[in-house]
C-alpha cells in the first residue's frame, strides 16, 4: 500500500501513463484497464525470472494505491520487495510532476524580523543542530591548529572545550531557529499549495521575491486578527501578484507543538519543559540537546509538521526527548573523548612506528564501532517513544514517510549490511521499521538492553544476506 492519494481528475492520466510503461515490458501477457465508481484498476501478467508466471493489480484511489500480487509459483520476499521498488519507482514518476509550496505562520510571528540570520549564526546552529559525534570531529580538525601552539596540552583543551559546548548547547540552539514555540505561541498553521512542477516554476520567479509581503497580506487577514488561515485569503492574494490557484489545491494545517511537548515532558517526568525553537526547512527532521533534562532544547523542521500527522509527530518529538532523559548527548560526547585521549596518548604512541597504515586502520575500526554503539541508543529511543506514546506503529509511519521523502522509493527498507557499519548514528531504516511494526511493547523490560541486543541480532541478520 502506498500513502499515495489520486485526485479524480488525476486518475485516468495515471492509468494512462502506467499503461504506456507497462506495454513496452517484453515479459507482458495480459493487460487490462478499468475506471469503476471513482475506483481505477490495472490488472495485468508477466512471466519473471526462470519463467514463473505473476498476476499484478494495481488498484488506484483518492485516498491510497493498493498493489495485490498472486502466483501460484513460489516467489521469496525479496523478488516481492524488488517488484515493489519497480512499480513504487513507475507510479512515483509520474507524480514527481507535481510541486508544494509550504507557507509556515504562527501566531505571533515576525514576517520581518529586524534583523537577519548572518552566516555565523547558520554555521554554529548548523553544527549544533547535527550530531555531536560530528562536532567532535570538527574539534579535531580545529585541534591541529591549536597544536602548533599548546603541543601535547591540547587535546584536553579540545575536551574542555567541547564539554562547554554542550553545556550550553540548549542556548545556542537558537542560533538556527527561526523562532520560539512557547505557551502563548503554541500553534504552527502550514499552508500547502498543490501545482504542477511548470507552474512550480514560474509561480516561484513571481512569488520568491516577494514571499514576505505575500506571507504579510495573508498573515494581516488572519491570525493577526484572531482568525484562522482560510484558502480564499490565500486565492486573493495570490492573485494580486498573478497566481492562481483553487480552494481544492490548498490544504492547511494547525497543530499545537506546546502541548504535545508539553504532554511529553509530563511523561518522562521533565521538571522543566525543554526549550522548542522550529527551523522553517522542508526536510522532516527534529533534534534534541542539552546537558540534562533542565538545559536541553528540542529542533523541530516545519517539514515535519507539514509531512506528518499529530501521532506521528508526537512521535518523533518522544523520540527526541527520550535521548534528552538518558542525557545521550553527554553520554555519546564522553565516549567519543574516551577514544580520543585514549587515541592520542596511549595507542598512537605505540602504533606510529609501524607506518601510516596502522593509523589509518586504527581510526576507521575505532569509529565504525563507535558510531555502532551510538545505534544503541537510537534504538533504544525508539524503544522509549514507543512505550510512552504506547504506539510504535505511528513511530515506524513517520520513519517510513521520512524513507519516502529520502529516497523517493522503498529502497530503504531492503536489507543492507552496509548501513549496519557506515558512519551514521542511526540504526538501518528497515531494521527501526520493522522492530518498531513487530513490537510488543509488554515484552520490554529495560529498553536499553532490548536495543542492544536487538542492534546486534539485527547486524548478523544482515551479514546472512550480504
Amino acid at each position: 500500500m502506498l500513502d499515495i492519494k489520486v485526485p479524480s481528475e488525476e486518475l485516468s492520466g495515471l492509468l494512462d501513463y502506467l499503461i504506456r510503461i507497462l506495454e513496452r515490458n517484453p515479459n507482458l501477457h495480459y493487460l487490462n484497464r478499468s475506471i469503476i465508481e471513482g475506483i481505477g484498476m490495472i490488472q495485468y501478467r508477466i512471466s519473471i525470472m526462470g519463467g514463473r508466471i505473476l498476476d499484478i493489480v494495481i488498484k488506484a484511489t483518492s485516498e491510497k494505491i493498493e498493489i495485490y500480487y498472486y502466483s501460484e509459483e513460489r516467489i521469496n520476499e525479496r523478488e516481492y520487495r524488488i517488484l515493489d521498488l519497480e512499480i513504487e519507482n513507475m507510479i512515483r514518476s509520474y507524480f514527481r510532476e507535481t510541486s508544494s509550496l509550504f507557507l509556515v505562520f504562527s501566531p505571533k510571528m515576525d514576517i520581518f524580523p529586524k534583523r537577519e540570520e548572518n552566516r555565523f549564526k547558520k554555521i554554529i546552529g548548523s553544527i549544533v543542530f547535527g550530531n555531536f559525534l560530528y562536532l567532535f570531529m570538527l574539534i579535531i580538525i580545529f585541534g591541529i591548529i591549536l597544536y602548533q601552539f599548546f603541543e601535547m596540552m591540547t587535546p584536553l583543551i579540545l575536551v574542555a572545550l567541547q564539554f562547554l559546548i554542550l553545556i550550553f548547547a540548549h542556548k545556542l540552539i537558537g542560533y538556527r531557529g527561526e523562532f520560539d514555540i512557547t505557551e502563548d505561541n503554541s500553534t504552527i498553521h502550514i499552508a500547502e499549495v498543490k501545482m504542477r512542477a511548470k507552474e512550480f516554476e514560474e509561480i516561484l520567479k513571481i512569488c520568491y521575491p516577494k514571499i514576505k509581503e505575500i506571507k504579510k497580506e495573508i498573515y494581516d487577514a488572519t491570525l493577526a486578527l484572531g482568525r484562522e488561515l482560510n484558502p480564499e485569503v490565500f486565492i486573493s492574494t495570490f492573485s494580486k501578484y498573478g497566481i492562481h490557484c483553487k480552494p481544492e489545491s490548498i490544504e492547511i494545517k494547525v497543530l499545537n507543538i506546546y502541548k504535545i511537548v508539553e504532554r511529553l515532558a509530563s511523561k518522562f517526568k521533565f521538571k522543566k519543559i525543554p526549550r522548542i525553537t522550529l527551523v522553517n526547512i522542508i526536510p522532516p527532521n527534529a533534534a534534541a540537546t542539552g546537558f540534562s533534562p533542565n538545559r536541553s532544547a528540542i529542533m523541530i523542521t516545519s517539514g515535519l509538521i507539514a509531512y506528518m500527522n499529530e501521532e506521528e509527530v508526537e512521535a518523533v518529538i518522544a523520540h527526541e526527548l527520550s535521548h534528552v532523559k538518558a542525557r545521550d548527548p553527554l553520554v555519546l560526547m564522553s565516549l567519543a573523548t574516551f577514544e580520543y585521549l585514549t587515541r592520542v596518548y596511549i595507542v598512537w604512541p605505540i602504533i606510529s612506528r609501524f607506518g601510516l597504515f596502522f593509523d589509518i586502520l586504527y581510526l576507521l575500526i575505532s569509529f565504525t564501532l563507535l558510531f555502532f554503539v551510538a545505534k544503541f541508543l537510537e534504538a533504544r529511543a525508539d524503544l522509549d517513544a514507543a512505550i510512552i506514546t504506547k504506539n510504535p506503529k505511528a513511530l515506524a509511519s513517520s520513519l517510513r514517510k521520512i524513507g519516502l521523502i529520502k529516497y523517493q522509493n522503498l529502497s530503504f527498507e531492503l536489507v543492507n549490511f552496509g548501513d549496519w557499519i557506515k558512519w551514521d548514528p542511526h540504526p538501518p531504516l528497515y531494521y527501526r521499521i520493522k522492530v518498531l511494526r513487530e513490537l510488543d511493547i509488554s515484552k520490554i523490560k529495560n529498553s536499553m538492553i532490548f536495543a542492544i541486543l536487538g542492534c546486534i541480532k539485527g547486524f548478523i541478520n544482515s551479514l546472512r544476506e550480504f
